[in-house]
């Protein structure tokens, strides 16, 4: 059961990282495209890739019952 617990959650991990660069590429390429002086884009996809994680570990956690 812990060995099952441990790849879950390295998993999350892995899909975590994923995610934020994923939405630090993507807020490049809008601040490329848009012209974009101060990094906007880069900083609102960034925050908001890192909310996802957040809600998607949060959610993947085991429930107390």
């Amino acid at each position: 059961m812990a060995k099952n617990n441990f790849i879950r959650f390295s998993y999350v991990g892995v899909q975590m990282a994923v995610l934020v660069y994923l939405g630090s590429e993507l807020g490049k390429y809008l601040d490329e495209k848009y012209a974009s002086a101060n990094n906007g884009y880069t900083a609102f996809c960034v925050i908001l890739a890192v909310g996802i994680s957040i809600y998607q570990l949060i959610s993947a956690l085991p429930k107390d019952e």
